[in-house]
C-alpha cells in the first residue's frame, strides 16, 4: 500500500484480506508482515524498497507476496492493471524486485546471522479474480508468470476448501524457492531479525536519568502520532521534523538513529547544546557499542574532531570567543570534508533550528551519497534562541508533531502561547500543579525567593536534589545567582560541572563532563538546558528588554519541567505569564 493511503482504498483492503487469511492457516511460528518498507544502499547509492504482504518461516523461507485489487488485465500494449489502476510494472516483476531487494537489505543488518543466504521467493495474490476465468490460456501471462505461484480468489474465501486450497498454495510456493544449494532456511534468528527491522513494538525511556524517586519514575510509551511518523520515516531519505517542546522530537531523532545503525547505516546523531550531546550518547550507548555505526556529537565538537584529523584547524585560543564557534570551526569542518571526504550514510539533526543554513549545507558535504543520501532534521522555530530558523528554507518535506507528551496540563496551558503553532491545544499528560510565579524585583530578591522556595522543595516536600534544575535567562558569567558565595542558598548548594568557578564554560566534550554530585543542585542557562528536563524547573533572572527574546526564554525554559514550574521574576515578567 503507498504511504498515506486511506485503509479503505480497494488495495488496502485486499492486503488486509490477504493478511488475515494466512494468518488464520498459519502456525503463530510464522509471521506474517504487511506493508513493509526500507532503505537500502547499493553499490553507494541509496534506494527504497516495500512489500506489500512478507511470509517469514524460519523452517521454510521468506515469501514475498505481491497483492493486486480488482481485475487483472494486460493491455495490447503490454500494460498491466488492476482495476481502473495502471500498474508501472507487471506484478510478478514488483514481486521479484522487492523479494531481492529486501533479501539485499536483511543481510547488511549488523543483527543478521552471519553467512546466512536465505531460502526466499515470490509470488502474487489476486484476491479478487479467479485464474478458471482463463482456463487453456494461462500461457497468455507471459513468459515470466509462473501460475502456480499466483493465489487468486477461490483460496480466499471463508470455507475449509479455501483454507486447504491456500495452505497448499503456501507450501508449493516455499517449494518451488528451496531448490538453490547456496541458500537454507532462516530459522528462528533470521525470522527475529526481520520481525525487528520492521515492525518489532518498542519502547523509549526517558533522556534524563535523574527521575523522580520512590516510584514516580515512569517509560515513556510512544504515541500514535510518533510511531506513526517512524513508521513513515522507514521509507523516507530526507524529512524535516517539526514539533513543538515535549512532543517527542528528540526520543524519536534517538530511536531514528539507532534503528539506522542497527540497518547498517554508518550515522551521525548531531546536536547544537553540549549536555543534550551527553545525554544522546548515554541513551545510544548500546547501539554504538553493539553496531560501531553510530556516534553523537554536537556541531562543534564534529567540526574540531574532523579539523584535528584533517590538520586544517589550529590551537583554541584562550579565551575561547563567538568568532571561534561561528567562523573558525565551521570553516574548518568544510576544510577537513574537502580533504578527508564523507563518512556518513545517515545524518540525524537535532535542535535543528539552531543550525546556521551554511552549516546544515556542510553537514551534506559528510555524506556518500550527498543529497541522495539520507538526513532527518528535528526542530522547532519557536526555540531559536541564537538565530533564526533557517530549516525551513532548505526544501525538505515537512513532517509536524503536534501532541505535548512531556509537560503536564497547567505547564502547557501556560507556555502554549508562546509557541506559535508547534504545540496542540491539549497536552497529553493531564496530571501536574499549576506553576508558581513569584514576583522578585532585583538580584536580591530574587536570591531571597530562590532561598526560600528551594528550602520548601528540599525540606517540607521531600525533593531530591536531582530532581530540580534552576536555570538562568542571564549567562552564568553574569548570573547573581551563579555567583552567590560558595553558591550556597541555605543548605542547598548549586552546581555544575561544564563550568568553572566564574560560570566559563570549560569546553570539555559532553563525553568528559563528570556527574553532579547528587546533594548538588544543577545551575545553568536556559539555553544550554534546552532539549533536556527535569521534574521541577525554576526560572531566574529574566530580563524584560527584549519582548521576543523574553517569550522565547518562557517558552524554552518552562518547557523544561515536567512536573512543577517555578518562575521567579520582575512584575513585568510575572504579567506577561498571567
Amino acid at each position: 500500500m503507498a504511504e498515506g493511503a486511506s485503509i479503505e482504498t480497494p488495495g488496502a483492503i485486499a492486503e488486509q484480506l490477504v493478511v488475515q487469511r494466512l494468518r488464520a492457516v498459519l502456525p503463530p511460528s510464522v509471521a506474517v508482515l504487511a506493508n513493509l518498507s526500507w532503505i537500502l544502499r547499493e553499490h553507494g547509492y541509496v534506494r527504497e524498497g516495500e512489500a506489500d504482504v512478507v511470509i517469514g518461516d524460519p523452517d521454510h523461507g521468506i515469501m514475498v507476496i505481491e497483492v493486486k485489487a480488482g481485475q487483472i488485465r494486460r493491455d495490447a500494449t503490454g500494460t498491466w492493471w488492476a482495476g481502473p489502476r495502471r500498474l508501472p510494472r507487471s506484478p510478478f516483476k514488483q514481486a521479484s524486485d522487492s523479494r531481492h531487494s529486501l533479501v539485499d537489505k536483511l543481510c547488511e543488518l549488523p543483527g543478521w546471522p552471519a553467512r546466512l543466504k536465505p531460502i526466499a521467493g515470490q509470488a502474487v495474490a489476486f484476491p479478487h479474480v479467479e485464474l478458471d476465468s482463463m482456463r487453456g490460456r494461462l500461457g497468455l501471462l507471459g513468459p515470466e508468470v509462473d501460475p502456480d505461484l499466483i493465489a487468486d480468489q477461490s483460496m480466499f474465501m471463508e470455507t475449509d476448501a479455501s483454507r486447504a486450497e491456500l495452505t497448499a498454495f503456501i507450501d508449493r510456493a516455499f517449494a518451488s524457492w528451496s531448490g538453490s544449494s547456496d541458500t537454507r532456511p532462516p530459522g528462528k534468528a533470521g525470522i527475529d531479525a526481520l520481525v525487528a527491522m520492521t515492525s518489532e513494538p518498542f519502547e523509549i525511556t526517558p533522556m534524563l536519568r535523574n527521575e523522580i524517586a520512590e516510584g514516580e519514575s515512569k517509560v515513556i510509551k510512544l504515541t500514535a502520532e510518533q510511531f506513526s511518523l517512524l513508521n513513515t520515516l522507514r521509507s523516507i531519505r530526507r524529512a524535516s521534523i517539526v514539533g513543538g517542546a515535549g512532543t517527542g522530537k528528540t526520543l524519536i531523532a534517538a530511536e531514528k538513529a539507532r534503528r539506522l545503525a542497527r540497518e547498517g547505516f554508518r550515522t551521525l546523531l548531531v546536536c547544537f547544546n553540549s549536555p543534550l550531546a551527553g545525554m544522546l550518547a548515554q541513551e545510544v550507548a548500546k547501539t554504538v557499542d553493539e553496531t560501531g555505526l553510530l556516534e553523537v556529537k554536537t556541531f562543534h565538537q564534529l567540526c574540531e574532531d574532523l579539523g584535528r584529523e584533517a590538520g586544517v584547524l589550529g590551537p583554541r585560543p584562550t579565551p575561547v570567543r563567538q568568532p571561534w564557534f561561528d567562523i573558525t570551526l565551521p570553516r574548518a569542518l568544510d576544510d577537513a570534508i574537502a580533504k578527508l571526504g564523507p563518512r556518513y550514510h545517515s545524518i540525524v539533526v537535532d535542535e535543528g533550528q539552531d543550525f546556521d543554513a551554511g552549516w546544515l549545507l556542510s553537514l551534506e558535504g559528510l555524506l556518500f551519497g550527498g543529497r541522495e543520501d539520507v538526513l532527518y532534521i528535528f526542530h522547532d522555530p519557536a526555540q531559536a534562541l541564537f538565530r533564526e530558523d533557517a530549516v525551513g528554507g532548505l526544501g525538505m518535506d515537512e513532517y509536524p508533531l503536534a501532541m505535548n507528551c512531556r509537560n503536564a496540563q497547567p505547564i502547557h496551558a501556560l507556555i502554549q502561547r508562546f509557541a506559535g503553532e508547534g504545540l496542540s491545544a491539549e497536552a497529553l499528560r493531564q496530571d501536574g500543579r499549576r506553576p508558581e510565579l513569584i514576583e522578585a524585583d532585583g538580584p536580591q530578591a530574587t536570591i531571597k525567593a530562590l532561598r526560600t522556595v528551594l528550602h520548601r522543595l528540599r525540606v517540607d516536600e521531600g525533593v531530591k536534589p536531582w530532581d530540580i534544575a534552576v536555570l538562568t535567562g542571564a549567562r552564568l558569567e553574569d548570573s547573581p545567582v551563579w555567583h552567590v558565595p560558595g553558591r550556597q542558598l541555605g543548605n542547598e548548594v548549586l552546581g555544575n560541572p561544564a563550568v568553572d568557578d566564574a560560570g566559563r564554560s570549560l569546553g570539555a566534550p559532553a563525553q568528559d563532563v563528570p556527574e553532579l554530585p547528587s546533594d548538588v543542585i544543577l545551575c545553568d542557562t536556559i539555553r544550554r538546558f534546552k532539549g533536556l528536563e527535569r521534574p521541577v524547573i525554576i526560572l531566574v533572572e529574566l530580563s524584560t528588554n527584549d519582548a521576543e527574546m523574553l517569550d522565547r526564554l518562557l517558552y524554552v525554559g518552562g518547557s523544561r519541567a515536567r512536573q512543577y514550574l517555578v518562575v521567579i521574576g520582575s512584575a513585568g515578567v510575572i504579567a506577561r505569564l498571567r
